[in-house]
């Protein structure tokens, strides 16, 4: 039986932002998935960079691609690198040791430390004005608090640090600004819609 648009929609948003149940040492509790579907259908037809901007605080994915335990002095690379090689803009033909066009292994480390201190709890303590489900939460002092720049692939942009838990929404903000400023982001997005909906 064929799908309905919709569902085929949810269908590809969920295999784009995946998460599981269980991966290694890490469990996610049901009612967390559940509550990411929700998140998944609610969005599924909206502004799609602030669909990428939710996901990053969406409790499931906090935990499932380890950015729980990203704080400052112990940096975990793992969102960072999926955000921008399966998120966002694709890792293109590779250049030179650590640069694929259209990001660099030093980009991977600043973006690592713009993500730092952000939480997620097992309650519904805290919620998203924008979606009405549960978000993550900002530790201010688990946060990188230098400056972060980036390389000449994002025009060496420096984006300015926090100065309280506030700060790291604009921090966030202005990163996923700078890579959709990039017609990379744009061109592999659209690529991936195409393979899985057209050919």
């Amino acid at each position: 039986e064929t799908l309905p648009a919709s569902e085929k929609l949810t269908l590809f948003w969920s295999s784009f932002f995946t998460t599981e149940f269980v991966s290694d040492d890490t469990y996610i509790p049901p009612q967390m998935l559940y509550r990411q579907n929700a998140f998944i259908r609610k969005n599924r037809l909206g502004n799609f960079k602030a669909f990428v901007k939710d996901i990053t605080l969406d409790p499931s994915m906090l935990v499932y691609l380890g950015n729980v335990l990203n704080i400052k002095g112990r940096p975990n690379e793992n969102y960072a690198r999926e955000f921008f090689e399966l998120f966002t803009i694709g890792k293109g033909p590779q250049i030179g040791v650590g640069n694929y066009t259209t990001y660099t292994e030093a980009d991977v480390v600043q973006a690592a430390r713009v993500l730092t201190g952000f939480r997620r709890l097992n309650t519904r303590t805290i919620i998203d004005s924008d979606t009405s489900l549960p978000k993550g939460y900002n530790v201010f002092s688990l946060h990188h608090t230098s400056p972060k720049t980036f390389s000449s692939a994002f025009n060496n942009t420096v984006i300015t640090a926090a100065t309280n838990d506030v700060g790291m929404d604009t921090e966030l903000n202005d990163f996923v600004n700078m890579i959709f400023n990039q017609q990379a982001t744009a061109k592999n997005i659209c690529r991936k819609m195409y393979i899985y909906f057209v050919k």
